[in-house]
């Protein structure tokens, strides 16, 4: 039997115009009746006419997200709590992948009309996609980027207080030689982290030499011969802080190469609380984003903006953890306040 809108308003008890509502992904619904259509919905295996949705509401249902170096852990974790956000709200979701396919489909999707709205993981102050997307009006968010200017809602970290948290920590547990590992400064995350770790280390009377500082594109090898070359010096660090996990795995593997030993020989820490980050092998000392609630929020945000909110674009900051692991002994934190 061929099921529509009224057959799952029915079963769940709720009006048409509520099952409406949940499909379209509106904010106006009490998350527990949500939940209570959603549930109703795979219990039939409903499959709603998308067709006959977008004829009646001029929007297509898919939601475009744009992402750079897939191949970075964090991005599918943050892809996998964005499409489930979706998914819950009667949402698709298509990626781009700028490394591969640069900004040109996304701008085609916006000129088409194929998308309601854009999630940004990675863009910079000149991306062509979000110039396109704010020239036409389309509701954009971003998650882990910050766009200075961008008048759209943006959801990141507390990249600097984080970095400054952090150099807070080596500092107070005996480090007095600390460098730093970083990626390209055109991502704001980097960029504020570098920032908030130099501040830190002010605050501690310390500073960060030149020859304890380095930075490069993202590739494995460039990250770990960098860590190989700064611990062949006459004074080495004894903390590695870096830019990010992933950077900080190939710290520790020229580390490694270069017969030292972490944490005794020198210390490591990382940035994102990424999933592998924990793992046995790597077991590193991180500060931890908190991506679930970053990723509902962006969608949250972008779902209102659909609807037609007209409320100032909000900077919405999410605090990060420190997350104590053996690259640093498993030293506990001893806070200066």
């Amino acid at each position: 039997m061929k099921l529509n809108s009224n057959d799952i308003a029915r079963h769940a008890g709720v009006s048409q115009a509520t099952v409406s509502r949940v499909l379209s992904g509106s904010a106006h619904v009490r998350e527990e009746t949500r939940e209570r259509v959603l549930q109703v919905i795979r219990e039939l295996n409903y499959q709603p006419n998308a067709f006959a949705r977008a004829m009646k509401t001029k929007l297509s249902g898919t939601i475009g997200v744009v992402v750079s170096r897939i191949t970075n852990p964090i991005v599918p974790e943050i892809l996998l709590r964005l499409a489930s956000r979706l998914t819950a709200h009667g949402r698709r979701m298509v990626v781009w992948n700028t490394d591969t396919e640069g900004e040109d489909g996304v701008a085609n999707a916006i000129r088409q009309n194929v998308i309601d709205g854009l999630v940004f993981t990675a863009a910079g102050e000149g991306s062509a996609a979000m110039a396109a997307a704010l020239d036409t009006g389309m509701p954009i968010a971003t998650i882990n980027r910050h766009v200075e200017g961008a008048p759209c809602d943006q959801i990141i970290g507390t990249n600097f207080d984080g970095a400054r948290t952090l150099a807070d920590y080596l500092t107070n547990s005996g480090r007095t030689r600390i460098a730093m590992v970083n990626g390209p400064l055109d991502r704001s995350t980097l960029r504020d982290r570098e920032l908030g770790l130099r501040r830190g280390l002010r605050d501690a009377g310390l500073d960060l030499p030149d020859n304890y500082y380095a930075s490069a594109d993202f590739a494995h090898d460039a990250f770990r011969d960098l860590a190989m070359k700064m611990m062949d010096q006459t004074a080495p660090p004894d903390a590695i802080a870096c830019g990010n996990d992933v950077i900080a795995f190939a710290v520790l593997c020229g580390l490694r190469a270069a017969g030292c030993s972490v944490p005794d020989d020198v210390w490591v820490t990382g940035f994102d609380g990424i999933e592998m980050s924990g793992w046995d092998v790597f077991d590193i000392t991180t500060m931890r984003q908190p991506l679930d609630e970053m990723a509902a929020v962006a969608v949250e945000s972008l779902l209102k903006r659909i609807e037609r909110d007209q409320s100032e674009p909000r900077m919405i900051r999410f605090g990060t953890e420190l997350v104590i692991r053996s690259t640093t002994a498993n030293t506990p934190y001893k806070r200066t306040t």
